[in-house]
């Protein structure tokens, strides 16, 4: 990320992220890093795709590496254990995938400390720290009282993040996000989000249309 000046109180700088230019170097840089990992890399790849535990594992020693080597190492081994990673995709510091099923499109940065169940990513999307992307609102039963909660089961649905979407800070995100849409930080998605609306709240409420 680049800003034009001195960041100060209570005025904001013009930044622009160097991840979603063309021609970044940084860019090129992590691509070429990323092929000379391809010896560490493969090996976990081959192993966890054929293992959910060993993708869980490596996804959690993985999200705990530090930034510079993190970022490319992260990249490398969810474009070869996730159903799709696009090209382009900068996943953060504590970031853990539960499970492989999850689709990523292009030019996609997730920041830190996310937890990922079933979701489908767009492309250009941009997820904040401290979010939450779970498999539904079903967890576990609750309707009966004979027995506990925890061996009722429950039910769970893949959601979807749409193209061109921004998921602000400590978010929880349970049902589809439609594309052009903004979720404010802290908010708690438990319905649809229409494309081109904006959203904040417990639960989420329609803001305004982006229009």
């Amino acid at each position: 990320m680049r800003q034009a000046g001195q960041i100060v109180a209570g005025q904001y700088v013009a930044v622009e992220y160097e991840q979603f230019s063309r021609s970044s170097p940084l860019r090129i840089g992590m691509r070429v890093v990323g092929y000379l990992l391809w010896p560490l890399v493969l090996p976990l790849a081959l192993a966890a795709s054929a293992s959910d535990v060993v993708f869980r594992t490596v996804s959690e020693i993985f999200a705990l590496l530090p930034y510079a080597l993190g970022t490319v190492l992260r990249y490398e081994f969810y474009r070869w254990t996730l159903r799709r990673c696009g090209e382009n995709v900068v996943i953060g510091f504590g970031t853990v995938f539960l499970y492989r099923d999850v689709t990523i499109g292009d030019h996609v940065l997730i920041g830190m400390y996310n937890t990922i169940h079933h979701c489908d990513f767009g492309s250009y999307v941009v997820v904040a720290e401290g979010c939450r992307f779970l498999s539904g609102s079903r967890y576990h039963n609750f309707e009966r009282t004979d027995i506990p909660m925890a061996v009722q089961g429950g039910r769970l649905r893949r959601i979807r993040v749409g193209n061109d979407c921004w998921v602000g800070a400590n978010a929880i995100v349970m049902s589809d996000i439609g594309s052009g849409s903004v979720v404010g930080a802290g908010a708690v998605v438990t319905a649809p989000v229409q494309a081109l609306t904006i959203v904040a709240g417990n639960p989420a409420r329609v803001i305004r249309r982006r229009q």
